[in-house]
């Protein structure tokens, strides 16, 4: 997988969309296609989903009509329809209660001293989609720095700011997901990432707004003296706050640990999460590793561990998964640190950390 890297020259939501979408147009072109692709396997024609991502649209500028304007500027400069681009940002919510709970496993060390949390994350999809992806720099209509990994036509999945807060991005399903129109769960990640500097303030955002689909983001902070984490589940029946403790350690893969949410779990597929979730735990003694190169390479050393998936020939394309990333948070310099490989294949590659923009344009 390619990993590129783009910075914003301003907070300028409209004229930042467009120059996005000028330089980035084959790239989110062909993502329109693959995932018109993925709809149609998996069961969700192209009418329904374009819908679909119009009804999420009206979601987003009734919350956050920045990032509404955003998408305006990205359609735009790159010729696709606007509808087209909302379509890219809610893929989950077009794919809700079509897919297995097969995507991400995270991993989260809140420290008793005054250091920050130390974090870990895999990121896992289709072995045929996006295999190129983009780590944006930004400057939010907010005033915040953000710096975020994401698939080409999402505003943000796994991300850092300059107010001490990170966010970690896991699939979750639901028996309420695709009841009704909402905002994007990647819509949810960027107003957390460009908003809040607290697990309070996030908490609090994930409740203001109508959902779709579900997810859990963990939430980490550090304000230079006190760490916090949280995995924050949301699915449209509701939101569930749980709170790491101090010198503790949590996980997250692709179940509700909540106990009135994981109610009403939906489950379609065989799913690899418990047994994911079980390795994280069971290695927990690696999340406390300082260094986060040494920590990907921790995890990675477990024998079989099934948190590096593989992709499984026999499978059909549109249920082929692998690990395609290892990504680690820094909230104290406001930093991502990755590699494009699963944690058993860290030690082969390249591992690249990338900084949340400066007050400069450019």
């Amino acid at each position: 997988m390619i990993v590129h890297e783009w910075t914003a020259a301003s907070a300028d939501v409209r004229s930042e969309g467009r120059r996005y979408g000028e330089r980035w147009a084959p790239q989110l072109h062909a993502a329109r296609d693959s995932y018109l692709r993925l709809f149609e396997q998996s069961g969700v024609s192209a009418d329904r989903a374009r819908t679909i991502a119009d009804e999420c649209g009206d979601a987003v500028r009734a919350v956050a009509p920045e990032i509404a304007e955003e998408f305006l500027g990205i359609a735009e400069g790159s010729g696709l329809s606007l509808t087209d681009v909302q379509l890219l940002t809610a893929r989950t919510e077009i794919l809700a209660r079509m897919t297995p709970s097969m995507e991400c496993s995270t991993v989260v060390h809140v420290p008793s001293d005054a250091t920050p949390p130390r974090t870990l994350q895999t990121w896992d999809w289709l072995e045929t989609l996006s295999n190129e992806t983009v780590v944006r720099r930004l400057h939010a209509a907010s005033g915040a720095r953000v710096v975020t990994f994401a698939e080409f036509g999402q505003p943000a999945k796994i991300g850092v700011n300059d107010r001490g807060l990170g966010l970690h991005f896991n699939i979750l399903h639901h028996r309420s997901d695709g009841a009704g129109p909402g905002v994007p769960v990647h819509v949810l990640a960027r107003m957390i990432l460009d908003r809040a500097s607290t697990v309070a303030e996030a908490a609090d955002i994930a409740r203001s707004i109508p959902l779709a689909a579900s997810s859990v983001l963990t939430v980490v902070t550090f304000d230079g003296r006190t760490p916090d984490a949280a995995c924050i589940e949301v699915a449209p029946a509701g939101v569930a706050v749980l709170p790491a403790s101090r010198g503790g350690t949590i996980a997250h893969t692709n179940h509700f640990l909540d106990e009135t949410l994981a109610a009403g779990e939906y489950s379609p597929y065989e799913t690899t999460s418990v047994p994911r979730y079980q390795c994280l735990t069971d290695a927990a003694e690696h999340a406390e590793i300082i260094d986060d190169r040494e920590r990907a390479l921790a995890f990675g050393a477990i024998p079989d561990a099934p948190i590096s998936v593989r992709a499984r020939p026999e499978e059909p394309e549109h249920l082929r998964w692998e690990t395609k990333l290892t990504v680690a948070l820094d909230v104290a310099a406001g930093a991502i640190a990755f590699a494009a490989a699963a944690p058993s294949d860290v030690a082969g590659a390249p591992w690249r950390r990338v900084t949340v923009p400066d007050d400069q344009p450019g």
